[in-house]
């Protein structure tokens, strides 16, 4: 047997409940790519998954997939073949870079709570610098839809639109572009590309 697998036999030793976490862990992964130990309700799952690693790791090479973890930032990371890469357009992808730089900048600064918080304002700000436009409003909900939905940010506003509503900048978000996608989207902007342009990113 190929020695990477065989901590697959601990599936067997898992108890009812553990079988059960391993589930929710395993779905939690394949659909929405990370597990956060800063956001409450994951903490067990999180503790769970780190417990159990070796197992994760052996099932998820079965399907030419790694996970990627950082215990410092506390987060666990999907990362599967290209067919299982989300596509990001110009918009999304700035967004993402924009984000990128701001958790950079916030989370040097002493604070109470668990993520960096930043306003819509200061977002748009930002996104406005880098691209040399103005994002405009229907594009700014649907970025910051998707990017949420991505579990790389938390919008605590029913209204997106809101330039006083927060954002939580979750700790995936260093995760969420490789460098290759990180330089198309640099060149595109180069390039004048619009947001219909798509550009490819490990999500």
């Amino acid at each position: 047997m190929n020695r990477d697998l065989d901590a697959l036999t601990l599936i067997r030793e898992l108890s009812n409940d553990e079988a059960e976490s391993f589930k929710t862990a395993l779905h939690t992964l394949l659909s929405r790519t990370f597990i956060i130990r800063g956001i409450d309700r994951e903490k067990e799952l999180y503790d769970f998954t780190i417990r159990n690693i070796a197992l994760f790791d052996a099932w998820f090479s079965c399907m030419d997939a790694v996970l990627v973890r950082d215990e410092s930032l506390g987060v666990i990371s999907f990362r599967g073949a290209g067919d299982t890469r989300l596509r990001l357009n110009l918009d999304e992808t700035c967004a993402v870079l924009v984000f990128r730089q701001l958790y950079e900048d916030k989370k040097r600064e002493i604070s109470l709570t668990a993520f960096p918080v930043i306003t819509i304002a200061d977002f748009q700000r930002k996104f406005n610098a880098m691209t040399g436009g103005e994002i405009k409003k229907t594009s700014l909900i649907n970025v910051l839809r998707r990017l949420s939905g991505c579990r790389l940010i938390a919008v605590d506003s029913p209204d997106f639109a809101d330039g006083e509503g927060l954002i939580r900048l979750y700790p995936s978000i260093p995760f969420s572009l490789d460098r290759e996608g990180i330089d198309e989207s640099i060149a595109a902007l180069g390039r004048g590309e619009t947001a219909n342009d798509t550009t490819e990113a490990e999500l």
